[in-house]
């Protein structure tokens, strides 16, 4: 379950990490803002949408993905391989949220400060608080915490 842990902690920290290093690389103006900027309106509209859109529909699947049923089953019937699956898992759930925030920050740049990816990205930041791989909300995913499975 460790193991488990710290490349789910790998992945969180990865990801924020290349969110972090895009801002540093616009901020410090390595490369300029705006890249994108002369795209037709249109068609940075439709992307807008889209990433609200799938913003919208991350973040609730990302935080009750294990109640799914099938997830749920997976995850607490075989102890044996509860490690392997909790990482498949908790890996989806994490790239759902991450995955979205690094693209938002990235148009934020890339169409010069279209604040409203910037604010996609915020809420997508603030949405992984609640699934950080912490020792104890591994075990209580796996129902590793019940006094029944010791």
């Amino acid at each position: 379950m460790d193991k488990t842990r710290k490349i789910l902690l790998s992945e969180f920290y990865g990801a924020c990490l290349i969110t972090l290093i895009i801002i540093g690389v616009y901020e410090l103006r390595l490369v300029l803002p705006g890249n994108w900027a002369d795209i037709e309106s249109a068609k940075m509209v439709s992307l807008q949408f889209l990433m609200q859109l799938l913003t919208l529909a991350a973040i609730p699947l990302a935080l009750f993905l294990f109640k799914i049923g099938y997830v749920q089953t997976l995850l607490q019937s075989d102890e044996s391989h509860v490690s392997r699956k909790l990482l498949v898992w908790g890996s989806v759930r994490l790239m759902l949220l991450c995955l979205p925030m690094i693209a938002n920050i990235f148009f934020y740049y890339a169409f010069g400060d279209a604040v409203s990816f910037f604010y996609l990205a915020v809420i997508l930041a603030l949405s992984l608080f609640f699934v950080y791989p912490s020792k104890k909300r591994c075990e209580h995913e796996c129902s590793l915490d019940n006094p029944e499975h010791e």
